[in-house]
């Protein structure tokens, strides 16, 4: 039962005609978070189990602990179900999740109750106003930024760099369109006439270079990592 409700979600996001339905990001994660199955499959596509689903969680925090310290105050920008705070938690002062989906915010909370110093937030799908400028000691989005039109990747970049205080540091992940897996992805989407808005939109390692330079990030280091391209910069 749980396959096939999952099928059926991707069935309706990938259609040519019910995408059209679907054009916001929120509508669509909304629909992605009907359920806690169909909310861990939308957020790591194929994941078998919930013990596989934050074991990848807590392979991501792992990395980031080397940014962080007991006095910082973090944010996630597309926190899902809190795959990630739940590991980072232990390590910071502070830890907030923005999400747009507001049934994704709901799990994150449910699933990290317990956890007096993460904060999850629902915002509006378009920027970071929620929070005043120089506001957090670290950034980091992963798996998100992917799933948005460029343009409005960029817009988030400007907010992540207006709320990251002088000195503090980012962490964003994009996909890597020269790597054989994501050219795949693009070539399907185009064939199938797929123009779902949750789509996976892959980066080259210049054009990741010249918006994080652009929006004014400096000390930036850009790794390419197979299917992924970790950008990592300072305010």
């Amino acid at each position: 039962m749980k396959k096939k409700i999952i099928n059926l979600g991707y069935k309706i996001l990938n259609s040519r005609h019910l995408s059209r339905l679907f054009s916001s990001y929120r509508l669509t994660w909304e629909l992605a978070g009907i359920t806690r199955s169909t909310a861990m499959d939308a957020v790591l596509r194929g994941v078998k189990s919930e013990e596989e689903f934050w074991s990848s969680g807590e392979k991501v925090a792992a990395e980031l602990r080397k940014f962080v310290n007991k006095d910082s105050i973090i944010l996630d920008v597309g926190c899902g179900m809190g795959r990630v705070e739940k590991f980072i938690a232990p390590y910071c002062k502070e830890i907030h999740g923005v999400d747009v989906s507001g049934k994704m915010i709901k799990l994150a909370r449910k699933n990290l109750k317990d956890c007096r110093n993460v904060f999850f937030h629902k915002n509006n799908g378009k920027d970071l106003r929620i929070f005043p400028e120089n506001t957090f000691d670290f950034i980091f989005s992963v798996i998100t930024l992917q799933h948005l039109e460029k343009e409005d990747a960029y817009i988030y970049i400007e907010e992540i760099y207006r709320v990251l205080k002088p000195g503090g540091k980012v962490y964003l992940q994009f996909p890597n369109f020269l790597s054989d897996e994501v050219f795949k992805w693009f070539v399907n989407y185009a064939k199938k006439g797929s123009r779902h808005i949750a789509r996976v939109r892959g980066y080259t390692m210049p054009e990741v270079e010249k918006i994080m330079r652009y929006v004014g990030f400096r000390n930036l280091s850009i790794e390419d990592r197979g299917e992924d391209l970790i950008a990592i910069g300072e305010k």
